[in-house]
């Protein structure tokens, strides 16, 4: 927090498919797909499309990340750890999901180990898991951005000109503005919502 000028810029999106993606998928399964692992799947694309948010800044030169590894936080009961899924961007929902069900296991007994707790590029933490909702994420050394997903909650909102009551689910994206402008935040913002919204 010292050493890195944060700006956090806030958006919702809906979360509909998302959530019909969840349960379609956990349908008949004997463990519930993390609603972690779609956001992975989802946001991959956007990472790579916005290689910036998947960097490392080292003094004055900045390192674009081939791989995405992307950390998990997960909350212990000895307080948050952000594990690490490696090659996100090989992995199918399926793959993604037993990995962060491993990882989260590993890290609640205590039994992970710590080479899964280092090396993430890109970070999403989960708040809606505890009933948060905005925040501002501190952004984990070695990384540009991190990712905070709220609780969907039932809202007034206005659609198709109509006040309606829906879900919305709040983001929050803190970026290392060394690296990343207003403007480029803002985009990757609206590029992760219409990745959420489109989920299949």
């Amino acid at each position: 927090w010292q050493e890195i000028p944060h700006v956090t810029t806030f958006g919702t999106a809906d979360p509909t498919a998302l959530l019909a993606a969840r349960s379609r998928l956990t349908a008949g399964g004997a463990t519930p797909i993390p609603v972690e692992a779609l956001l992975v799947h989802a946001i991959v694309p956007v990472l790579v499309a916005h290689p910036e948010f998947n960097a490392t800044l080292d003094g004055d030169y900045l390192l674009m990340r081939k791989q995405l590894d992307i950390g998990v936080a997960v909350d212990t009961p000895e307080g948050l750890m952000v594990a690490v899924v490696r090659s996100a961007d090989s992995r199918d929902v399926a793959d993604l999901s037993a990995e962060i069900v491993r990882l989260a296991g590993a890290a609640k007994a205590r039994t992970i180990a710590a080479a899964d707790l280092r090396g993430a590029t890109f970070t999403i933490s989960n708040i809606g898991a505890v009933g948060g909702g905005y925040g501002t994420p501190i952004i984990p050394y070695g990384t540009t951005a991190i990712l905070s997903v709220g609780r969907a909650e039932e809202k007034p909102v206005v659609r198709d000109g109509k006040i309606v009551v829906a879900r919305e689910m709040p983001l929050s994206l803190s970026y290392d503005h060394r690296v990343i402008d207003g403007a480029r935040g803002r985009a990757f913002l609206a590029a992760v919502v219409t990745a959420i919204e489109g989920v299949k």
